[in-house]
């Protein structure tokens, strides 16, 4: 397997990036956090004055003048201390979405408290947007620029930490921005099938594999198995819940029959039903680059994160259109977040396209598992 070369840290400015629209959106980890309150005006910094030297601007103090400047500063300064705490404690009040969000991926009710606050929030941003219930208080600005927002991905310690919306197609964001204006860089956005706004049994994401280190560029690092025991789990806020995702494994997919024996694996489907579910954990199963301690029940439900990957090539060094997959487990009830990443290991003979065994002179093993289509019944 070809392992990705020249990898690039996260560059910000670079495809439409939402933070560079919403400065105080430094990423969702921030969202206790208060914006900062911007003065009118800079205010003028004093001259240091070195200690017990006169300061080559102004004569000496004599000592009961420096006193009481002291005791006068001090005043100041206590002063300066309390407004900025009833300032902040003000903005928190407003921002602070944290109660909204429960482990286990069911929203709480908005402290009574907040009610007004967060109304007058509301009104502020656009009055003639209807909200849905219990939207996040940290996504309503957002979704009053564009309501076809129907979440927010994060995946600690990675680039990937921003808004993800949803059209009638899953073309348009292809090459549209987060306010609808063309650009190659497209948006991260959810499969048209999916259920707004909650999960459905598979919830599908796709962005484009940037050079530039945006979008989904970090997410075809998951083919190292040492990054994946890095990042081993994924956080989705949606417009009524924050889930958090367990990662089962990433898999290489090929978008074109022909380069597989007439065959496709149809990973996007988001509404399978359970008893057809067994056969979609067979075919991941087959093309997993790596077996990890989270296990796959039929009753689960999975985040599937597609991006353009480039690993094969044909007999011909044409390269083989293909999809990198990181399919996430939903965390179950009770369960920990906590991932022993140490019993993650390598599977040398995970499933590649038909062409790459015709290359190499080999029979494939999984020739005969290419009829599996999903049911949503």
């Amino acid at each position: 397997m070809a392992e990705n070369k020249n990898k690039k840290s996260y560059t910000p400015g670079y495809g439409g990036n939402i933070f560079d629209e919403f400065p105080d959106f430094v990423s969702f980890d921030s969202i206790q956090q208060a914006a900062p309150v911007k003065p009118t005006a800079e205010p003028a910094k004093p001259t240091p004055v070195a200690m017990g030297k006169t300061s080559p601007a102004e004569p000496q103090l004599q000592q009961g003048e420096a006193k009481k400047k002291a005791k006068k500063s001090f005043f100041g300064l206590i002063c300066a201390i309390m407004v900025v705490a009833i300032v902040a404690s003000s903005a928190l009040a407003v921002f602070n979405i944290s109660g909204a969000f429960s482990s286990n991926g069911a929203d709480t009710t908005q402290d009574s408290d907040f009610s007004n606050a967060y109304s007058q929030m509301i009104a502020a941003y656009n009055s003639n947007i209807t909200y849905p219930a219990n939207i996040p208080q940290m996504l309503t600005r957002l979704y009053a620029q564009n309501q076809d927002i129907v979440g927010w991905l994060y995946i600690p310690g990675t680039s990937i930490n921003t808004p993800i919306v949803q059209h009638d197609d899953n073309d348009f964001y292809l090459t549209h921005n987060y306010y609808g204006s063309y650009t190659k860089y497209g948006c991260i956005y959810a499969d048209y099938k999916c259920r707004r706004n909650t999960l459905s049994k598979n919830t599908v994401i796709y962005g484009h594999n940037m050079t530039c280190g945006t979008a989904f560029y970090d997410l075809n690092r998951y083919e190292d198995i040492e990054w994946y025991k890095q990042h081993p789990t994924i956080t989705y806020h949606t417009l009524q819940g924050t889930y958090t995702f367990l990662i089962y494994t990433t898999i290489l997919t090929t978008v074109n029959g022909k380069d597989d024996g007439g065959y496709v694996f149809n990973f996007i489907e988001p509404n399978m039903s359970d008893s057809s579910f067994s056969g979609f954990i067979e075919q991941v199963n087959q093309r997993a680059l790596y077996t990890t301690a989270v296990d796959l029940k039929n009753s689960d439900r999975v985040i599937s994160l597609s991006t353009c990957n480039y690993t094969f090539t044909n007999a011909v060094g044409k390269t083989v259109n293909s999809r990198l997959v990181v399919i996430g487990r939903l965390l179950r009830s009770g369960e920990s977040t906590e991932v022993d990443t140490s019993k993650a290991r390598p599977n040398s003979n995970y499933r590649r396209p038909q062409v790459w065994y015709d290359y190499k002179g080999k029979t494939n093993p999984y020739a005969s598992s290419r009829s599996w289509k999903p049911s949503t019944k």
